[in-house]
């Protein structure tokens, strides 16, 4: 859906410019193609450091006020009437949980993840570019906000270019201390569609991972491709474990498996962009 960017107003405030965008991430409990809620956007804002900008069932008391909906278009009434907050009264652009219930925030990137709660302190928004989910009861729905400080423009691509910019975010690590890996271009398409969701943060949900690295590398489900998937990965895990000396072998591996992949994220920044770049499509089963 391609939307025009809307403006807050001339420049001011003190804090740099803030580009939002919203994607109403629908269907998430169906396995479909991750790309759908990546790439596109439902709405986008570019904000300066003197207003307020508010999301929730009905907010109140903020200069941007953005109603989350339902299947139906109707108020989402599984989120708060003002579930967050994104302001700069000191210049700095901070988010805040101002639900009045249990309702979680979540605010990732890849490489970081915080679960902001209404008890939690303001929390500043040190990154360039990141993302603020909330979601939905159920799990079918996501609501996502990426935001990115100072850049880039809102135009065609923008989300994407925010996405490649994660990758590349000051001070972040792109190469683990035992050295860069010797990963072939035939293996960083792997390992790209494999941490395809951490690479570009998006909120932590049970996936079933073989299946959509599968399907991003456009092969089909047959149990041959899943053969042929888990030894590749199982390769890899191997030079992995003897790089770092650990066992990142089988499903207890795989978390600091990730980690090591994160770690050297930079590698992977062109098949990444080859992965966004071709068709998304349906998970047959």
């Amino acid at each position: 859906m391609s939307v025009e960017p809307r403006h807050d107003g001339p420049a001011g405030g003190g804090a740099p410019a803030l580009a939002v965008f919203y994607r109403r991430a629908a269907g998430l409990n169906r396995e479909t193609d991750p790309r759908e809620n990546t790439l596109h956007v439902d709405d986008r804002w570019v904000l300066t450091g003197r207003r307020t900008f508010g999301f929730g069932r009905a907010p109140a008391g903020v200069d941007i006020a953005v109603k989350l909906v339902d299947d139906s278009g109707t108020q989402d009434p599984a989120v708060p009437r003002l579930a967050g907050r994104i302001a700069a009264p000191d210049g700095r652009w901070t988010l805040t949980n101002h639900a009045t219930g249990k309702t979680k925030i979540y605010l990732t990137a890849p490489g970081l993840y915080r679960e902001i709660i209404k008890d939690s302190p303001g929390e500043v928004l040190v990154r360039t570019w990141q993302m603020v989910a909330i979601r939905a009861s159920g799990g079918d729905i996501e609501h996502r906000f990426t935001l990115v400080i100072g850049g880039p423009g809102a135009g065609a691509g923008a989300v994407h270019a925010a996405n490649m910019a994660g990758l590349w975010e000051t001070g972040a690590p792109t190469t683990s201390s035992v050295g860069a890996p010797a990963w072939s271009h035939g293996d960083r398409r792997t390992l790209a569609a494999y941490c395809y969701p951490e690479l570009h943060g998006l909120p932590p949900r049970v996936r079933e991972r073989g299946a959509q690295t599968l399907l991003l590398l456009d092969r089909e489900l047959t149990e041959a491709s899943r053969k042929w998937l888990e030894k590749q990965l199982g390769r890899l895990r191997k030079d992995a474990s003897a790089r770092l000396g650990v066992d990142l072998q089988g499903e207890r591996g795989t978390p600091e498996f990730i980690e090591y992949i994160l770690a050297n994220r930079g590698l992977l920044m062109d098949a990444l962009r080859e992965l966004d770049s071709r068709p998304t499509r349906k998970l047959q089963r």
